[in-house]
């Protein structure tokens, strides 16, 4: 786990502040700081089960589960295990110490029975939240076919902060007030963000903070989730946008995993794809994961 420079906010701020690239005036540089959300970065590097100690976060692999685990099942057969986070590693990242400082997230997924892959529509997952401590690496169910292991990939947090999604209902004043706002100034910003982070942009796993999503933002996925809109006709979406965006002013992402990072092969069923797990602002303040939202964008 690698420290983190405390300035990092600071030189973002003054960057909106004080670059000849920002062109909005300066209220609005101000509004705009004001919504920069601290973020918990992810990088991900290739390793193998046997280099890695039992608990520590990671991608693919086998899971490292409580001894008394029910491995999830969907349509009759066991889901397939994606991801692990354990929560103390990432607790000095979790600037605003919104997640519990130990235990663990566990993320797995189901496949269309169809397509066999990763679709997001009516896609059964089970995102799980262990206080359990004491675990045991485990062994796949008997059904668990070879293809469904993913590589193992060893996750690593660090500092990151990130701006409302383009299309962010919290962006759609400063959008509207100027007509090439996100190229004189959205987009320079975030670039500034993962250059002085030394992140790679393309780069889509992250805990916390604003959404970055492939598509719209999506906390209007979760909304219509909760609305049973998810995947509806276009014309039925627009009648009931003011419900959708009203709605999705109580959501916050929790986590979202990259199907295509190069370090993982999850992309054998997402593609270019990427997951987005979100939940009610008042269900994060409670620490209550047992009502998560998810989203699958691909481009």
């Amino acid at each position: 786990m690698s420290s983190f420079e405390k300035n990092n906010l600071d030189k973002i701020k003054s960057f909106i502040r004080n670059s000849e690239e920002i062109n909005i005036e300066e209220p609005d540089k101000e509004e705009l700081i004001k919504m920069i959300r601290p973020t918990v970065g992810i990088r991900t590097k290739s390793s193998d089960d046997k280099n890695i100690n039992v608990g520590i976060s990671k991608i693919g692999g086998k899971p490292d589960l409580p001894k008394d685990f029910k491995w999830p099942r969907a349509n009759s057969k066991s889901m397939l295990f994606c991801a692990q986070y354990n929560l103390s590693e990432l607790t000095p990242f979790d600037k605003e110490s919104v997640l519990p400082i130990t235990g663990f997230f566990y993320i797995f997924l189901s496949l269309d029975e169809k397509w066999q892959e990763f679709n997001g529509v009516n896609q059964q997952f089970k995102f799980i939240y262990s206080e359990t401590e004491k675990l045991i690496r485990t062994e796949f169910p008997n059904d668990y076919e070879h293809n469904h292991v993913f590589k193992t990939a060893l996750i690593e947090y660090f500092e990151f902060y990130t701006l409302p999604h383009n299309e962010n209902y919290k962006l759609s004043e400063l959008d509207e007030k100027y007509d090439d706002f996100l190229f004189s100034c959205y987009e320079p910003v975030n670039d500034f963000i993962s250059e002085e982070l030394s992140h790679d942009p393309d780069n889509m796993h992250q805990l916390l903070g604003h959404d970055r999503s492939i598509q719209s933002s999506v906390v209007y996925d979760f909304a219509t989730k909760e609305l049973g809109l998810y995947g509806v006709e276009s014309s039925n979406y627009q009648e009931r946008w003011k419900d959708i965006l009203e709605l999705s002013k109580t959501y916050e992402l929790l986590l979202q995993l990259d199907c295509f990072d190069s370090n993982t092969d999850l992309n054998k069923f997402g593609g270019s794809g990427s997951y987005y797990f979100g939940l009610s602002k008042a269900d994060l303040e409670t620490k209550n994961f047992n009502n998560i939202k998810m989203s699958f964008q691909m481009t």
